[in-house]
């Protein structure tokens, strides 16, 4: 691994970790990824994030391939357009349940308890009514994490930046409770 990146492992296997015991990613779902100059560190293809060992982690550039780069998670082109767009440093891809199966409904999700409507108050839901393709509608992705911390792609999960893996992982927790309060007030009108 880069000399720049070697003391990151411990952030990338919290944060694995974290998505996978409170189930917003399965065994081989989602992705992180950290940038660091013209670099980023991204998850391996496959990687079981829950279990996030040195050889998971990826090094590649921010905009020119090498031979690390087949490596890489399917998404890195969308974690490469966002660093592009955006001034973050850290990506975190998950599959949040609740907030996928609202992804189906509309094109935009509106948190409706308290620290949803301050922090994320519209989550776009990029591609909607469109079938979703790994590392798909990544123009997309990145132009609305400009003025948004998180995106829904639809029927597939989100996308959350940030300034570390950490901070982009609150994000993404913050999206997945109010996914599924709004989804429990959708349960009790009926």
């Amino acid at each position: 691994m880069d000399l720049a990146f070697n003391d990151l492992l411990p952030h990338f296997k919290t944060v694995g970790s974290d998505l996978y015991t409170r189930g917003m990613v399965s065994v081989h779902g989602g992705n992180l990824s950290l940038k660091q100059g013209t670099s980023l560190c991204i998850t391996r293809s496959g990687s079981r994030l829950g279990y996030l060992e040195e050889s998971d982690l990826i090094v590649t550039g921010v905009d020119k391939d090498d031979e690390n780069t087949r490596k890489a998670s399917s998404e890195l082109g969308v974690h490469r357009a966002i660093y592009t767009k955006t001034l973050s440093t850290a990506i975190v891809h998950s599959h949040p349940i609740h907030a996928t199966a609202l992804s189906f409904r509309s094109d935009k999700i509106f948190p409706q308890d308290e620290a949803g409507k301050i922090f994320i108050p519209t989550v776009p839901v990029i591609g909607f009514g469109s079938e979703p393709v790994p590392g798909g509608f990544a123009a997309e992705v990145a132009e609305a994490l400009k003025t948004n911390a998180v995106v829904i792609v639809h029927k597939h999960g989100s996308f959350a930046r940030g300034m570390t893996l950490e901070e982009a992982y609150v994000i993404t927790e913050l999206l997945e409770i109010s996914c599924r309060i709004l989804y429990m007030l959708e349960a009790m009108k009926r």
